[in-house]
């Protein structure tokens, strides 16, 4: 046992008071004559023993009560392991995580921490030195900002910056890589660390995995924007908001199960007037009070750009499926007048091909072809050009002979093919195909539909998968497949095919480097990101029509920014900036599993509260042990109650 205040065992000398009473007691007597006292004798021997013994045991309450008021006066602890060392570095986890709402609290994991921090800064104002996890100082009733970026805790840089930190107190949110990342260091028993979790079980929670648009059926001015949600623990309820540039456009409510992912739709136009539009997604519930907006950009899609070449007479079928102005700009010219340095305008080129086709024109569609644009080859009723076929994929091109031209139905198809995603979602094994004549064959290609001989009707060939050809012209002298159902939705798959299905663009706050792809770029261009009344000129690079932005990761918050040029201070693009991905995985070590974890580290202290108690408690049986001066205190009280009892009912 050791005493903080030993110099209160000077009192001791009190302990004479109570002797002297005893041994002296002023009492004035008053005598009473008896006529005969021989039957008193026996009585006063009696009563003369029992009050020597009743004044003894006063006596001895009385020292015992001196004595235990001079011992918690002194202030008596035992020594404990604790006091090794005293806390003398803090250290603030500040990364996104930590907006999580503590369990029990009204107020996030880094109010919290920061309210314990101000608490600490009063009452050890001298001792205690507080940084956070980049190593910053945190100063009291500072500003608690979040350092969105930051989702990387990096213990080792900051004990390195900061070798006189002996005892580590830790306010954490304790999510797994906190702990995880940083084990090696804890193994070092030169140091000791404090924890203090916040969370004696996992919160529920709901993180978005991915975002992407795909083409709806109809391939009309809407396209689905699609959704994965994945649930951390029970989601009773959640309700899920669309917002397009600031305008809420569509909400869902769904439950999760455990550890379940659902993937939901919403509608969106495919078209807008401007460059990108922004989209906001919004997760709200009773058991989601983290990361629940995600922000993301949807380039805009133009028009498509289709361009019709042909000899003799034009097929009108085929020209009115691409006539919605809505969806296409289509044009129609000769093959023998076209001027084929302007082929590069185009998204997409039919190529209704016979006996005609010159050298330059071939070498002008082989390259644009090569460039990865979608051709299309549609023979006509004279077509001989076999070589260019074979020129763009397709191996041992024949024709058949007229005598085995007879109809043969095409094949159902092959559904599990990628190219069939969202024309069909499912087809009747008792459908009536098409019929058509056979013309020619090749055996070379991925066919899309075939006859029921094998032979190809329609195959996707090419290095970039782009090069589409028919096997007969497309003519009611050849085939009925221009009038039955699947040929509207099989024409729009092959024109949409060589537009990129996912125009989603979004970027997390800890990526280093993003790539913007930006037109009309000079060396000279500077561009500048600007979000509300924050404007930054980041690091960047620029690289043929790519942009390269190097994130100021100190300053850039979640959120978009618009990418401006400095020059013109127009709008060149947009950028969706979230919390990292690692920020959202709700894994935290709750108080029992790290128990567990370090159970036998010394240097590791575990307090089993979450308020600032626990931690002024530590600090206080780190700076004088274990106290034990209420124990003498109450130990004087139960001395002078034992004195009253004595002198009430001992006789």
């Amino acid at each position: 046992m050791n005493f903080t205040n030993p110099n209160a065992f000077w009192l001791l000398f009190l302990i004479i008071i109570p002797i002297l009473i005893h041994l002296f007691q002023f009492r004035r007597y008053k005598s009473l004559k008896f006529s005969n006292t021989y039957f008193l004798s026996a009585v006063n021997e009696e009563e003369k023993r029992s009050r020597k013994l009743k004044h003894i045991l006063i006596l001895i309450t009385r020292i015992l009560l001196i004595t235990f008021l001079v011992f918690s006066m002194a202030k008596p602890f035992w020594e404990s392991e604790a006091m090794q060392s005293q806390v003398n570095l803090v250290v603030l986890d500040k990364t996104p995580s930590n907006l999580n709402f503590a369990e029990g609290k009204s107020n996030p994991i880094v109010d919290e921490n920061m309210s314990f921090i101000n608490q600490l800064f009063e009452k050890y104002p001298q001792e205690l030195k507080v940084v956070d996890q980049s190593n910053q100082a945190v100063e009291p009733y500072g500003d608690r900002n979040i350092q969105e970026s930051k989702s990387i805790f990096n213990l080792a840089k900051i004990l390195d910056e900061n070798v006189k930190g002996e005892k580590i107190l830790l306010l954490s949110d304790f999510q797994k890589p906190v702990i995880d990342d940083n084990l090696e260091i804890f193994q070092d028993s030169s140091k000791a660390y404090v924890f203090m979790p916040p969370y004696l079980q996992n919160p529920n929670n709901v993180m978005l995995d991915s975002v992407w648009i795909q083409q709806n059926k109809s391939a009309g001015e809407n396209a689905d924007l699609r959704i994965r949600l994945h649930a951390i623990g029970n989601v009773e309820e959640v309700n899920v908001a669309l917002e397009n540039n600031g305008q809420l456009i569509g909400t869902q409510q769904l439950e999760m199960d455990e550890n379940a992912t659902t993937v939901l739709e919403f509608p969106i136009k495919r078209f807008s007037n401007t460059n990108s539009r922004t989209f906001q997604i919004t997760l709200e519930g009773d058991q989601l009070d983290f990361d629940n907006d995600f922000y993301f950009s949807v380039l805009n899609q133009d028009r498509l750009k289709v361009l019709s070449l042909s000899v003799g007479k034009k097929n009108e079928l085929i020209n009115t499926v691409f006539e919605n102005e809505d969806l296409f700009e289509f044009q129609s010219e000769s093959l023998n007048n076209f001027s084929f340095q302007d082929l590069d305008e185009f998204d997409l080129v039919l190529l209704h091909l016979g006996d005609e086709l010159n050298n330059f024109a071939s070498s002008a569609l082989k390259t644009f072809a090569a460039g990865g644009n979608n051709l299309v080859i549609i023979p006509e009723n004279n077509f001989d050009q076999f070589s260019f076929l074979e020129d763009v994929g397709f191996s041992n091109v024949s024709s058949i002979n007229p005598t085995d031209q007879n109809a043969v139905r095409l094949e159902i198809p092959d559904l599990q093919n990628p190219f069939f995603n969202n024309i069909f979602s499912s087809i009747d094994g008792k459908l009536s195909m098409p019929e058509s004549k056979l013309f020619m064959r090749w055996t070379s290609g991925q066919n899309l539909l075939s006859f029921a001989n094998s032979y190809p009707f329609l195959t996707l060939s090419g290095r970039e998968e782009n090069i589409f050809a028919f096997s007969v012209p497309l003519n009611e002298d050849y085939t009925n497949f221009t009038r039955h159902g699947i040929f509207l939705p099989m024409l729009y798959k092959i024109a949409f095919s060589g537009k990129k299905e996912n125009q989603v663009q979004y970027s997390y706050l800890d990526e280093e480097i993003i790539n913007i792809a930006i037109s009309d770029l000079s060396s000279g261009d500077i561009f500048k990101l600007r979000q509300a009344e924050q404007e930054l000129v980041p690091d960047q690079r620029i690289s043929g029509n790519q942009l390269r932005i190097i994130l100021p990761q100190e300053d850039i918050k979640s959120g978009f920014y618009d990418v401006i040029n400095s020059k013109t201070e127009a709008e060149v693009a947009k950028l969706a900036l979230n919390f990292p991905k690692s920020e959202s995985e709700n894994s935290y070590y709750t108080r029992s599993e790290l128990q567990d974890l370090f159970q036998n580290r010394n240097n590791i202290a575990i307090l089993d509260g979450y308020d600032f108690s626990s931690i002024d408690d530590y600090i206080a049986e780190t700076k004088r042990g274990f106290p034990l001066w209420k124990y003498f205190l109450v130990l004087a009280l139960l001395s002078l109650l034992t004195e009253v009892l004595i002198i009430r009912f001992l006789k």
